[in-house]
């Protein structure tokens, strides 16, 4: 079986929409699981290298490793739970179309090995986040989805002109060989070169001081959206980030500024946070920070901090899916994303899905974000870097702040309403609520699969 399916299958789910309209959303289902049980067919056969030449520069060249098939499977089952629980919703069919070319994408982008491919799938998965953005088809979506579209476009030229240097100085545009060749380049076109990716992909890995456009975005945006733009998009911007940063080999001078760029970006998101009204801009801000701690910790060179920074990522991408589509469940009853919303519902299961994503995001036992949290904190301590660790512990009481006064407003008494929740939107959110239990209590074979990743994202020679 061909790696390109990962890519031509969504594409094509989504070309189907002219012929099977209302019948979409089951096919987009069925891919999501094909291509699920598919990824688990390669686990024996790894690594896998498929390329397709067309004797010039411009091959197609995937690699499939232990790193990019964690992020696969990571990506197609957020996906299969976001079409589960929005099969039934017949309002928005067009999603489907948008989600599948997403899908295709961020697939596209940790399998390329080749970097002008990755601009290909950058600018699908751009292209793709406008139209989302602007779903909701009012003054506030429009003017987000222009922002992001200028922001994207800043983004694709730095990133141009970062390959374009590349290949003008290498005469390739394969990753290992540029990998292999990028210390004999001059010191001053390398520094342009890594000036250049480092702004084209921060401004996508919405890394401080890149992401000041990120939270209007968030805001603009259905929670729909938000939830995929949080669990998948990001996700693979910050493989794709890290990903390109250790086959050029960038330096631990380089690597220490991104760590300092990371507790920034936490310390002033989670600061953020605390002063926002808007709950999409609470989570929004929440999911910065936590990108924070994910640079922080991926800059760290540490295999241990990296099996955690990887812990973190499959933990966070499945919190802000369930809390994002918790939110939307709210925003469709009471047409708010105001946080005294939490005053108004009466709900055990929705307040007991808010308490589990919360204290996981906070790192408190027995949920998975303990584990992620601690083994981030013992690789940091491990390489003595016990500022980066106070600063970390420090954080995380501001955003325990905003949190917990969060779940205090769903004890405040006064009039409240039931929540009639579907029975199948129950059930994907409990499923993420109990997999964040699970892997809490269990950690120890998802470590594991950590560590491969880690090990295989970081490479033996940068450890």
């Amino acid at each position: 079986m061909s790696l390109l399916y990962f890519v031509i299958l969504p594409l094509l789910a989504s070309f189907l929409t002219p012929f099977f309209r209302n019948y979409l959303r089951y096919i987009s289902l069925a891919v999501n699981l094909m291509l699920l049980a598919l990824s688990f067919s390669f686990l024996g056969s790894l690594p896998i290298r498929e390329s397709i030449s067309f004797d010039s520069p411009l091959s197609i060249a995937f690699v499939l490793d232990s790193a990019s098939l964690f992020f696969i499977v990571l990506f197609l089952s957020i996906m299969t739970l976001f079409s589960i629980y929005a099969i039934r919703d017949k309002s928005r069919k067009d999603i489907f179309i948008l989600t599948n070319m997403l899908l295709a994408s961020v697939s596209g982008l940790v399998l390329s090995g080749d970097i002008f491919n990755i601009y290909i799938f950058f600018e699908i998965a751009s292209i793709s986040a406008y139209i989302l953005t602007s779903l909701q088809k009012d003054k506030e979506a429009y003017s987000g989805a222009i922002r992001y579209m200028i922001m994207g476009a800043v983004a694709s030229i730095f990133l141009l002109i970062g390959i374009m240097t590349i290949y003008l100085n290498l005469g390739t545009l394969n990753l290992v060989t540029i990998g292999e060749k990028f210390s004999t380049i001059d010191n001053q076109i390398k520094s342009l070169t890594l000036i250049s990716l480092f702004i084209g992909f921060g401004i996508k890995a919405e890394i401080f001081p890149l992401n000041f456009w990120v939270v209007d975005i968030y805001q603009a945006s259905t929670n729909r959206v938000n939830a995929l733009f949080s669990s998948v998009l990001s996700k693979a911007y910050i493989f794709l980030f890290f990903h390109i940063a250790y086959i050029l080999g960038v330096n631990i001078k380089i690597l220490s500024f991104l760590a300092i760029l990371g507790i920034i970006s936490f310390g002033v998101s989670e600061i953020s946070a605390l002063s926002s009204k808007n709950l999409k801009r609470v989570f929004a801000y929440s999911t910065l920070g936590q990108i924070g701690v994910l640079f922080i910790a991926l800059s760290s060179s540490s295999i241990v901090a990296t099996t955690g920074a990887i812990f973190l990522i499959a933990l966070h991408a499945i919190t802000k899916l369930m809390l994002f589509l918790s939110l939307d469940i709210l925003e469709d009853r009471f047409s708010s994303v105001n946080i005294d919303i939490f005053k108004k519902f009466n709900s055990l299961f929705l307040i007991s899905i808010f308490a589990i994503g919360f204290l996981s995001l906070l790192g408190v036992p027995p949920f998975g974000g303990f584990i992620a949290k601690l083994t981030i904190l013992e690789g940091l301590i491990t390489k003595s870097e016990y500022i980066l660790v106070g600063a970390i512990l420090v954080i995380s009481l501001i955003e325990a702040v905003y949190l917990f006064k969060l779940l205090g407003m769903s004890r405040e008494a006064g009039e409240k309403s039931s929540l009639d929740i579907p029975i199948l939107k129950r059930g994907v959110l409990s499923i993420m609520a109990l997999s964040i239990i699970y892997l809490g209590i269990f950690p120890e074979l998802f470590l594991q699969i950590c560590k491969s990743v880690a090990l295989a994202l970081v490479g033996v020679d940068n450890v």
